[in-house]
């Protein structure tokens, strides 16, 4: 992994990578031992997004958004949830409803025939999404940003929160007003595996995620990642996992077919899971499980495909054209993205900004 590191290093002379577009994948190219044979770079999809201007200096004229005037905020929450019988499964549209949804259990038979009912696809990976909510945390503006994210540039079939405590909040209201095709999931966290005892929450979200997928298939976000194009141009591989900027997988964003064999693997592999190790049963395993077995899953070999450096978010501005997503790493930068909100993001001249702008806004320039 050092040598990996240093070599990075000797590619850009020394220097951090200030843009992510197709010359930079170029000038990356290049083949790493440790990791297989494959080049290092973005494979497909080069149509860039973002505008032309990346001097990051322009200010333009932004509507006056907010929470409370959200353009697609309906005043009457409009949702539509399947009612299922023995049989088949509809869409009840149900405009005057209140916080009280029909509540699912993650391995409910209703899920799997709105599934096949709604969600039919010639591709191998539907096109639904699944976000994981485990804890009593606050539902933070990156968190309603993140959803809406995948809901206004992925257009899923369906969007499934899993939840153990039921996020509540003034961001978590507008999301429900705004997204009308989520479906809430109500799940135990995980408590072992293998016959131990899992310690953090982060491992009880790595494992459920892969039981997720395997069950149903589709793409599993983190609450911290957000979209910002259409990821379909992966939906016809087995699975796809991207490169983070340690070399390493990352895992806030996966897409699955339903039983995916990469996925499966990956689930066997927890056999040996320690709780006491941070990474070795996910990233780590799964790098390991991609040299091993490199025909069970395409991956993106240019680390600003998923997840950039998070040293480009906070303090920097980065070209972010022909990226297809962006992970915000809230890890140990909580407060900073928990202060963020409809006003404060309009001249926050970092790429954390921009992006943000870019989802809410339909631009990434300063508002005047």
């Amino acid at each position: 992994m050092q040598n990996i590191l240093r070599a990075s290093k000797q590619a850009h002379g020394g220097s951090r990578e200030d843009s992510c577009d197709i010359e930079t994948a170029l000038l990356r190219n290049r083949s790493v031992k440790e990791f297989g044979t494959s080049p290092v770079g973005m494979s497909v999809n080069y149509t860039a997004i973002g505008g032309t201007d990346w001097n990051f200096n322009t200010s333009i004229s932004c509507s006056n958004i907010t929470s409370s005037n959200f353009p697609q905020r309906k005043k009457n929450r409009h949702q539509n949830l399947p009612k299922c019988d023995a049989e088949y499964v509809k869409l009840e549209n149900l405009e005057k409803i209140n916080d009280s949804f029909p509540l699912f259990g993650s391995r409910d038979n209703c899920i799997r025939k709105n599934i096949n009912t709604f969600c039919k696809t010639d591709l191998v990976v539907p096109n639904i999404v699944h976000f994981i909510w485990f804890g009593n945390l606050k539902f933070d503006f990156i968190y309603f940003v993140s959803m809406y994210s995948a809901f206004k540039h992925q257009n899923p079939c369906v969007i499934f929160v899993y939840y153990d405590i039921l996020p509540s909040g003034e961001y978590w209201t507008l999301l429900l007003d705004v997204v009308p095709n989520i479906i809430l999931v109500s799940v135990p966290s995980p408590s072992e595996i293998s016959g131990r005892k899992i310690i953090y929450v982060q491992h009880k979200s790595d494992i459920l995620r892969l039981l997720i997928l395997k069950e149903y298939g589709g793409i599993y976000l983190d609450t911290d990642q957000l979209l910002l194009r259409s990821v379909d141009t992966f939906r016809n591989k087995d699975c796809t996992m991207g490169w983070a900027a340690d070399f390493y997988f990352g895992s806030a964003l996966i897409l699955a077919k339903k039983q995916a064999s990469f996925i499966r693997k990956w689930i066997e592999s927890y056999s040996s899971y320690n709780p006491n190790l941070w990474g070795d049963n996910s990233v780590i395993m799964a790098t390991k499980l991609s040299v091993k077995y490199p025909k069970l899953i395409h991956v993106e070999r240019h680390y600003c495909s998923f997840y950039p450096d998070p040293k480009y978010l906070y303090n920097q501005n980065y070209k972010w054209s022909h990226s297809f997503s962006l992970h915000i790493y809230k890890q140990g930068s909580i407060q900073h993205v928990s202060a963020l909100n409809f006003l404060s993001i309009r001249k926050l001249n970092t790429t954390l900004g921009a992006v943000f702008r870019y989802i809410l806004f339909g631009n990434k320039e300063l508002c005047l």
